[in-house]
């Protein structure tokens, strides 16, 4: 069992390790009261679950317009006589979606407990090794990778990740990695970036030439750091501080 706290490694590291390794098992974060657990199977998401009441399946539901609160109660009363079931398969069995439908919403809500996740800036983390979520009627599959690159670019504040990249003189190479590469799917625009480390740019440059706005440039290349695609090949001058505008979400850092 791996036991560490969010604020000393942040969730994208940690999910990349877990997918470098290939080990199954479920990854539990505590943020404050609450319990977000995400099963993993083959290195990749399998499910997520979540003790907060606003990440429901029925919250979500309801929030969307896709069933009513007067449906809501009535299937939640059902899923208490019916223990051993889902609530997505309480409410496909009551007619109010579709086996595909729920799909999508099973995907759409392990997606919010996940993206959710990589915001917390600190919490109690454990990964336990093992088969867990086997038994999960809508059993997904999202790809780490895709999730870390994804989960970064919608973290609010890009300052840690910069952090843990270096000074804004570190040079960044590429790393061989054609088997990550190939099922990663990249966006155009992070394509685009990731070809723009060649061994020279410095991590300011990057940030500042970068097909997005520098803060976003900053919270992909963080990602292809944590995934092994990017590495930092020498260090730059350091003490310095450098103001970007505030609008480009990449803040005032000292490096």
């Amino acid at each position: 069992m791996y036991v560490g706290d969010l604020g000393e490694t942040p969730l994208p590291e940690i999910l990349a390790t877990i997918h470098r390794y290939k080990v199954p098992g479920v990854l539990e974060v505590r943020p404050e009261d609450d319990i977000k657990r995400v099963y993993i199977a083959g290195g990749d998401i399998i499910f997520a679950t979540s003790t907060n009441r606003a990440d429901s399946l029925g919250e979500m539901l309801v929030a969307a317009g896709r069933i009513t609160m007067e449906q809501h109660r009535a299937s939640t009363l059902l899923l208490l006589d019916n223990p051993g079931k889902r609530h997505g398969q309480v409410l496909v069995e009551m007619g109010l979606l579709t086996p595909e439908e729920m799909r999508a919403a099973v995907l759409e809500q392990v997606q919010r407990i996940v993206w959710s996740l990589f915001a917390l800036p600190e919490g109690k983390v454990t990964f336990t090794l093992g088969n867990y979520g086997a038994d999960e009627v809508y059993k997904l599959r999202i790809p780490t990778p895709r999730a870390v690159v994804h989960g970064c670019k919608t973290v609010p504040d890009p300052k840690r990740m910069v952090a843990r990249l270096g000074s804004k003189g570190a040079v960044f190479g590429r790393v061989p990695a054609e088997e990550l590469h190939s099922t990663l799917e990249l966006e155009p625009g992070e394509e685009q970036l990731l070809a723009m480390v060649d061994g020279r740019r410095t991590l300011y440059e990057l940030c500042e030439r970068g097909p997005y706005s520098p803060g976003l440039n900053a919270r992909i290349l963080y990602a292809f750091f944590c995934l092994g695609l990017v590495r930092m090949e020498r260090e730059g001058t350091a003490g310095i501080k450098v103001q970007v505008p505030s609008t480009s979400g990449f803040g005032e850092h000292k490096i």
